[in-house]
């Protein structure tokens, strides 16, 4: 069984977003302190629910799904 998986781009100013994403349930793929963005995997319907979490954390700039993920593919 597959688990519908999406990437998501998170750009955020600081070390707190960081340190919130670890706690939150999505897979941290890439971090790049110098541009500070994020990659990270989680499930389709968990954007809302990061969203929302990440909303409240101070430095969180956007969420957006990942231009680069191709969902047709399957591993």
């Amino acid at each position: 069984m597959y688990a519908s998986r999406m990437a998501y781009i998170v750009f955020y100013q600081g070390k707190k977003v960081l340190e919130k994403l670890k706690t939150l349930p999505v897979d941290i793929a890439y971090v790049s302190e110098k541009q500070s963005y994020a990659i990270v995997y989680g499930d389709k319907d968990v954007e809302q629910t990061l969203k929302k979490q990440l909303k409240e954390v101070k430095g969180f700039k956007h969420v957006s799904p990942s231009n680069m993920f191709d969902e047709n593919l399957n591993f």
